[in-house]
């Protein structure tokens, strides 16, 4: 379905004049969920010709983790918003990083001699926001706080309801886009089953950063229960994170503030650089498993993002992943749209490689570091199939 000439920028700016085209209103597809692979995803479709609407469960205010784009990444955002300047506003450069895994001595990383130049320091609202910006310059609809409430199958297509916070809304499309994250809503819906290979969770605090923690690196630190990464955020602060298993975190009490901070002083490096910590109040705890669905696409529907696949975060590639997942998922739907029945099919099937891949890479990693190796959380990764 091509982009209706008729819709106009204040469409997009105001949900509302969409909806009030009624329950006939309808796009080429409609993409569930607002986040970085989800706009990714409708970015492409448009400037593909494809007309699409996003349905966003939140109004972008609630936290979401800091993030640390890699170079490449930087540059794969880049690409995605061009031909506009991509603004720095927000953002905090990043050099590279400095990792203590696998021994005593910390190894450091430098951006400074990448060919895709530095890396960057984000808050993840702030990007969110930035793409989202963009969609709306491209007069794609955007519903904030909307919750699908009814998918239906009507021919080839689909019937979408959600609820807004203007009232009800009915569209009607050709295929859908699942950016709904690790619950996968879309695919759920669908009988598709998600495999877990780890209990990873993240507990981070967000502080003040200390005057001597240098804000142009990513620090990690491997420890007996997990690990450790420190993250400068724009505004002066910083994020600190402990990864561990859901059982081992329970086990130390560290999903709550003193069992947290007490596993953080046992660290060696990231303690010197951050000094006394102050009393922690509020932890944000997030689970990061590593997992996928077993299907990243059926008729007329792709998964993206988090939704098809949850990297470890040791992997620095949630951003990059949901990016290059949106726009692959994006023109495998287009052929799919122009009458090439296996895309979606053969979408699924490089997606499973590229998981097998990273389970692979995952593994090696983690087998780089042995000074623990009987620990639960060690010996949990060193005895894992890398399939």
């Amino acid at each position: 379905m091509r982009t209706d000439p008729t819709s106009s920028l204040a469409d997009t700016m105001n949900p509302m004049a969409s909806e009030a085209r009624g329950p006939s209103a309808s796009y080429g597809v409609v993409v569930v969920g607002g986040g970085v692979a989800g706009l990714s995803s409708a970015l492409t479709l448009v400037r593909a010709g494809v007309s699409a609407c996003v349905l966003e469960r939140t109004d972008y205010a609630p936290w979401r983790p800091g993030e640390t784009l890699s170079p490449v990444a930087w540059a794969e955002l880049r690409q995605l918003l061009a031909p506009e300047p991509l603004e720095t506003g927000g953002f905090l450069e990043s050099h590279g990083l400095e990792a203590t895994w696998g021994s005593e001595r910390p190894h450091h990383h430098s951006f400074l001699t990448n060919p895709y130049g530095s890396g960057w320091h984000v808050e993840r609202r702030h990007l969110d926001a930035l793409l989202a910006r963009q969609a709306q310059s491209l007069q794609v609809p955007l519903w904030r706080s909307t919750c699908v409430t009814h998918l239906e199958r009507e021919g080839h297509g689909w019937r979408v309801r959600a609820r807004t916070p203007q009232g009800p809304l009915e569209l009607r499309c050709e295929a859908l886009v699942d950016a709904t994250g690790r619950s996968a809503q879309v695919a759920r819906r669908q009988g598709v089953r998600r495999r877990d290979w780890d209990a990873l969770c993240s507990v981070s605090a967000v502080i003040d950063r200390p005057s001597g923690f240098q804000a142009q690196h990513l620090v990690v630190e491997a420890a007996p229960q997990g690990w450790w990464y420190a993250a400068p955020l724009p505004g002066g602060r910083l994020i600190l994170s402990f990864l561990s298993d859901v059982d081992v975190l329970q086990r130390h009490g560290a999903l709550q503030p003193s069992g947290w901070s007490a596993l953080f002083s046992t660290t060696r490096h990231l303690r010197e650089r951050v000094g006394g910590l102050e009393a922690v109040t509020r932890l944000h705890v997030r689970r990061c498993e590593t997992s996928r669905l077993e299907h990243a696409a059926g008729a007329g529907w792709v998964a993206v993002g988090d939704a098809a696949a949850m990297w470890d975060p040791l992997s620095s590639s949630g951003i990059l992943k949901g990016l290059r997942t949106g726009r692959a998922a994006a023109r495998a739907l287009c052929a799919a749209l122009g009458g090439h029945s296996g895309a979606l099919e053969d979408h699924a099937r490089q997606e499973a490689e590229e998981f097998s891949r990273y389970l692979s890479a995952r593994q090696a990693h983690y087998a780089l570091e042995q000074r623990w190796a009987g620990e639960d959380f060690w010996r949990r990764r060193l005895d894992a199939p890398a399939g």
